[in-house]
C-alpha cells in the first residue's frame, strides 16, 4: 500500500508512505498544542498526544481499507 504512489508536490516527490508520515505528524503537533494549551506538563502531553494521534491514524487505515474493500466488491 505505502510507497505505490508518487505525487508532485511543490519541487518534491512524495510517496504515499510520505504523505501518511507528514499527516501523522500534523495530528500529534495538533494534539500536542492542544494538550499543553490545557495545561499538561510536557511529558504528559506528549504521552497523550501519542497516544489519541494512534487513535486517530488507525482510524483513518480502517476508513482507507473499508472504503478499498467496497470499492472492490463494487466492480465484481
Amino acid at each position: 500500500m505505502y510507497g505505490l504512489t508518487i505525487q508532485e508536490h511543490g519541487r518534491e516527490r512524495m510517496t504515499s508512505k510520505d504523505i501518511w508520515e507528514r499527516e501523522q505528524r500534523q495530528v500529534y503537533r495538533e494534539f500536542l498544542k492542544e494538550y499543553l494549551a490545557e495545561g499538561y506538563d510536557t511529558a504528559e502531553a506528549k504521552s497523550l498526544a501519542k497516544q489519541d494521534t494512534k487513535e486517530v491514524m488507525e482510524d483513518k487505515l480502517d476508513f482507507v481499507e473499508e472504503l478499498y474493500d467496497n470499492t472492490l466488491n463494487d466492480l465484481d
